[in-house]
């Protein structure tokens, strides 16, 4: 006999967890399954933002390693207890276990023991993230070879490391060890470092790391010789979906390229199924999962819903120097058939930039020479994941280049670079 509940959700990271306590404040009553409570967070909080950003702002040669990952571990056990208190108090059921989708809207938990239950709901959501992809032929043994999961948990700094893959978390991770005092090189088997930024911005930050003593070789591949080479070799070459096992075929969810098919409101092929976070082909973010969750949970509830506008999701890397963008690269927007105005802002001109010694890099604007309106913009520099959110709103809006020339910015901070850059695009910045 099935457990009878509104709204299963299967996963309890970002999407999951947003999407039971929207619902909850919705009337619903949902519970939640998931492996373990301890997964509370999903991997962002577990063994990706969190952690990740947790080390990265304590991080400084000569730091004790195990001091660093002790105090992320108590960030992020902080942040868990939060989260468990929010499930109490919206009256959130959390059931532990692996879930398995089975016709009719049914899913059948496995527990411990042998032990399984079976949960009927009207509505159920699927949030079950994402897991590294590691390259074929590529063995992870956990200790000279290594994912982004074992990084942030070790506990002795090795003299020397390869990262493989330098996308966002590659190149999060190469700046974090470099940081720490290890011999880091970083490769790519692409062209340049975080090949779906702004070229000029990732052409930037491989002279910027190179010339703070990071080796960064692009057009490379893992090699056999490696594995002598260094102590550690650690694996970041992108995220699969965890889809694998749930029983989407058997429920009749359908799959489009590897990942969960659905539309603008996240609805499955089957109704009364949504889809959020990493198991759907859109930007694998937090951020991005926890609207998608939002959505969903409000479309079962009748709230009339807009779909995510992706163009004008922002986009953060923690790298030293920090990497932020939104919207069109230039040649995206040239390929696009836009006539276009750029602009190069650089951190060198700005006070509160050269008062911290943290004066490298450049705010890039791409505006539309006839609408006026941004296209996209793309910043490395310190403080590039707070600042880009003024240009998000920005475009988000439809606002012009010359509302943000409008703008008065407090003195001296780094938002001034925001209004400067603007004022370079159809025009000359004061400071400039």
């Amino acid at each position: 006999m099935s457990e009878k509940r509104d709204v299963a959700i299967i996963g309890a990271g970002p999407g999951g967890y947003v999407s039971a306590i929207r619902l909850s404040q919705l009337g619903k009553r949902p519970c939640v399954i998931d492996i373990d409570e301890a997964r509370l967070g999903g991997v962002c909080l577990n063994e990706g933002c969190v952690s990740v950003k947790s080390l990265i702002s304590n991080a400084s040669k000569g730091r004790d390693i195990r001091e660093m990952v002790s105090r992320s571990q108590e960030a992020v056990s902080a942040l868990k207890s939060g989260l468990k208190s929010l499930f109490k108090k919206n009256g959130i059921e959390f059931i532990s276990g692996k879930a398995k989708l089975l016709p009719g809207k049914k899913i059948n938990v496995s527990q411990n023991g042998g032990k399984s239950a079976k949960i009927e709901a009207d509505n159920i959501i699927i949030a079950t993230g994402s897991s590294p992809n590691i390259p074929q032929g590529v063995i992870i043994d956990g200790e000279s070879s290594i994912t982004s999961n074992e990084a942030i948990k070790l506990e002795k700094l090795p003299k020397t490391m390869l990262v493989v893959g330098a996308g966002a978390i590659g190149v999060e991770l190469a700046s974090l060890f470099f940081r720490l005092g290890t011999k880091v090189t970083l490769i790519e088997a692409l062209s340049r470092i975080l090949p779906f930024e702004d070229e000029e911005v990732s052409k930037a930050l491989a002279r910027i790391l190179a010339k703070k003593g990071m080796e960064v070789l692009t057009g490379r591949t893992i090699e056999p010789a490696d594995k002598t080479a260094f102590e550690k070799i650690l694996v970041v070459t992108g995220r699969k979906p965890n889809i694998d096992g749930l029983g989407l075929e058997d429920a009749g969810v359908k799959t489009k390229d590897g990942f969960i098919a659905c539309d603008g409101k996240m609805r499955t092929s089957v109704k009364g199924i949504y889809a959020a976070g990493d198991v759907l082909n859109t930007p694998m973010y937090a951020h991005v999962a926890y609207r998608e969750g939002i959505i969903a949970a409000e479309d079962i509830c009748g709230v009339k819903v807009e779909p995510i506008d992706y163009e004008n999701v922002p986009h953060v890397i923690f790298s030293d120097p920090e990497v932020a963008g939104v919207g069109l690269t230039e040649i995206q927007a040239k390929e696009g058939g836009y006539d276009i105005a750029v602009s190069k802002y650089f951190f060198k001109a700005n006070a509160k930039a050269v008062i911290g010694k943290k004066d490298d890099g450049f705010v890039k604007i791409i505006a539309d020479k006839k609408t006026r309106k941004l296209l996209g913009v793309h910043i490395i520099g310190e403080g590039a994941t707070e600042i880009i959110h003024e240009f998000v709103l920005a475009k988000s809006a439809g606002l012009t280049v010359d509302a943000i020339t409008k703008m008065v910015h407090a003195h001296p901070t780094l938002s001034e670079i925001a209004g400067e850059g603007a004022m370079a695009v159809f025009g000359k910045p004061i400071h400039g």
